[in-house]
Formats: C-alpha cells, sequence, structure tokens
C-alpha cells in the first residue's frame, strides 16, 4: 500500500508550553506532520534549555532537545502590547494553542482562550496546568515531582519497609502530555460537528491518577490501602523481580492461572498446581509471603541466563532487568529503531511510537535554536518585512537567532 501524507499536514500549531507536559505533546503533533511554532521569552527562552547536561550549546541541553524535534521558535515578549498583538496575529493563521501557565496568566495577557476563539473560528486550544483551572490548588505553582507525590504515585512505590520513591522516568508529565494530544486529537476530529472550536483541559493531578486506574476501585469503593512492595504488584502474584545466583534480577509475569502452572513446572513444584493455597490469584494474594519467599529462594539456585531460559521454553512472561544503557541496545529495540538519530546533528532521541501502513514519520529536525524562526515566522505568517521586524527586535518585543 502506498505511503500517503503524514496525518497532520497542513496543520499549525501555536505552541506557549514550556518545560515538558506541554513540549512532549507538541513533539508528536509535530512528529504527526503539524508546523508547530513555538514561543518562547526573549533573554531566555524554554526553561527545560537549562534543565540537564548542555549538548549542542551553553543553553541547549539534553532535556530540552529531547522534547522539541521538529519545531520552529520564536521569540516574543508577551509582556509587551506589540508581542501580544503579534501572538495573536500568529494565533489567528493556528488551527492549535498549546499552553501550560498557571490559570488566569494568558488570560490576562488576552491570549486565554476567550480571546482567541473570536480571532480564530474553529481554535482548539489546549490548556494545562497543575492542578486545573479552578478549585483549592488552583494556583499553587508544581513539576513532576511535587505531582508525583500529591497524586499518590510515590505513595505506592518503593520497599516494603522503606519510604515513598520518585518514579525514575517524569511520568506525570509524561502521562499529561500524552493526555494533552489525546484530547487535542479528539478535538480536531469533531471540528465539523463543533465548528466554534474547544478548549480542552488537563490537569497534571487528574492525568497522574489515572496512571493508577486499576488501584481506584479498591481504594475509593472499598476503602483499601496499597502498600509499597518494591519489585512486587499489589494486585498480582507472581509478578515481581527475583535475585538469582549471580546477583542478576529476572522478571516474571505469571498474571494468569494458565501461567502460573506452567511456572510451577518450571521452577519443579508441580504440585503447587493443586495446593489449595495458590489456586487463584485471590490464594496467592492471601498466602503472599509463603509463597514469594519460597520462590525467591528458589531463584537464588540459578543464573539469571539459566533461568531466563527455562522460563521462555516453559512460555512464561519473563525479561532481564535492564539498565536503561542496555534495554536501548537491546535487540528488539535495535530491531523496532525505538531510537533515532537526528539528521544533520550527532543527537539520539526516542522515535515516535506510532506507526502505520500508510505514512512513515519524516526524519526529525534538530531542536530550534532560541529565536531561530523569529524571521521566518514573522514573515511567512504576519506578512512583516525585514524593516518591521528589524524594528521591533530594537524595541524588544521579539529576538533573533542565536548562535548555537
Amino acid at each position: 500500500m502506498g505511503q500517503t501524507a503524514l496525518p497532520l499536514d497542513g496543520l499549525r500549531v501555536l505552541d506557549f508550553s514550556h518545560a515538558a507536559a506541554g513540549p512532549f505533546a507538541t513533539m508528536f503533533l509535530a512528529d504527526l506532520g503539524a508546523e508547530v511554532v513555538k514561543v518562547e521569552k526573549p533573554g531566555r527562552g524554554d526553561g527545560a534549555r537549562y534543565m540537564g547536561e548542555p549538548m549542542l550549546g551553553p543553553i541547549e541541553s539534553d532535556y530540552y532537545l529531547a522534547l522539541n524535534r521538529n519545531k520552529k521558535s520564536v521569540l516574543v515578549d508577551l509582556s509587551t502590547e506589540d508581542g501580544r498583538e503579534i501572538a495573536t496575529g500568529l494565533a489567528r493563521t493556528c488551527d492549535v494553542v498549546v499552553q501550560n501557565f498557571r490559570p488566569g496568566v494568558l488570560d490576562r495577557h488576552r491570549l486565554g482562550y476567550e480571546h482567541l476563539r473570536r480571532v480564530r473560528e474553529g481554535l482548539v486550544y489546549c490548556s494545562i496546568s497543575a492542578f486545573g483551572s479552578s478549585g483549592p490548588w488552583r494556583d499553587r505553582p508544581a513539576n513532576d515531582i511535587i505531582m508525583q507525590s500529591v497524586s499518590g504515585l510515590m505513595g505506592i512505590t518503593g520497599e516494603v519497609d522503606g519510604g515513598p520513591v520518585r518514579i525514575g522516568a517524569p511520568i506525570s508529565d509524561y502521562a499529561t502530555g500524552l493526555f494533552a494530544l489525546a484530547g487535542i486529537l479528539a478535538a480536531l476530529h469533531r471540528r465539523d460537528a463543533l465548528p466554534e472550536g474547544q478548549h480542552v483541559e488537563i490537569a497534571m493531578l487528574d492525568a497522574s491518577m489515572a496512571m493508577m486506574a486499576n488501584y481506584i476501585p479498591s481504594v475509593a469503593t472499598l476503602g483499601k490501602t496499597i502498600p509499597r512492595l518494591g519489585r512486587g504488584h499489589a494486585q498480582i502474584v507472581p509478578y515481581q523481580a527475583f535475585l538469582c545466583s549471580d546477583g542478576q534480577y529476572v522478571m516474571v509475569g505469571a498474571f494468569t492461572n494458565g501461567f502460573w502452572r506452567r511456572l510451577c513446572d518450571a521452577v519443579g513444584h508441580p504440585e503447587w498446581k493443586d495446593d489449595p493455597r495458590f489456586g487463584s490469584n485471590a490464594d496467592r494474594l492471601a498466602h503472599r509471603d509463603v509463597l514469594l519467599s519460597t520462590l525467591e529462594e528458589i531463584f537464588r539456585l540459578r543464573t539469571r541466563a539459566e533461568w531466563l531460559a527455562v522460563l521462555e521454553a516453559a512460555d512464561v512472561p519473563n525479561s532481564p532487568v535492564l539498565e536503561l544503557h542496555d534495554a536501548i541496545r537491546a535487540e528488539q529495540a535495535v530491531h523496532n529503531r525505538v531510537v533515532q538519530r537526528i539528521v544533520g546533528a550527532e543527537l539520539d532521541v526516542i522515535k515516535l511510537p506510532v506507526e502505520s501502513d500508510r505514512w512513515s514519520p519524516s526524519p526529525a529536525t534538530v531542536p530550534p535554536v532560541m529565536g531561530e524562526h523569529t524571521d521566518e515566522v514573522l514573515g511567512k505568517l504576519l506578512g512583516l518585512d525585514r524593516e518591521r521586524i528589524d524594528a521591533l527586535v530594537d524595541a524588544g518585543v521579539v529576538a533573533r537567532v542565536e548562535a548555537r
């Protein structure tokens, strides 16, 4: 079947977002073919530029580079009247606006949804906030680690007798970005039925708690608490990593009775299949301690490589526990081309994890230097000539590229 244009070709996004959640969403919009115009503050830019280790320049960190490929950067001072006029003009040419300022900030600049919907019919406006646009915590500042803490994610993560542990990846940021992406695409799908446009809102708190959907029924309805179980799982046994004789861990995911019965044979205890203590997952949960202590002793008798071979032969879900540097080099990850090299730079980034038989993502471009596309965007979208842009630069309303 032949290749077609990217699904979002012809769509333009005005991206006021910064840090992680918003840029994560707009990066994937760009990967899917949208033209993403990233608006940054002159003299500073996106704060993510300073987070992490500098790579392509003194203010282009690995964190920023990971989330901003395929975008165009324009430097506009939204605190000035001319800057707000420019931003409003850009919004008039766009299909989508994405912003993650605190609630009310862009409204005060006359760049909120109620203002911009009047200048662009059918606008899809996506607001990302920490706690939502209303409520007692509306104005609190927050970031990923705060959200992991207050949502309960950290509360269920950690060793059995230890304290709460932050999930290594910024899961609250990325979950929020993915829900923003879903909301934007859903709104775009309904534009014919809702030609006046839509305001899509995503709170990081809501997105973070959605990551624990499987626990909510028993906690909210039955009043149960979810303990920290380290490498284990609160709802499934056995479903965790076991230490092997060589000091390496093997992960076992016997999440059905069928897999459980195969595991019994694999570990040399076929009699467990008829043991009433272990007959169902509920039984195994009730006898978690005795079952896991026995399995831990068994797994310490062989090396990880030996156990991987045994479990694979028994068709029990298993894997080695890999460090990230090993995970990206594992044969399946290499086959799937999970990591891609950006054209024109010695820079590797994660790929768009979506494939289609009708289109292929265009090669990733280098994330923009601050203000790299100011002249191009203001000229193309607003029709400003060089003289007018020069005057705006002299007035400090906009700024141009800073050398990489």
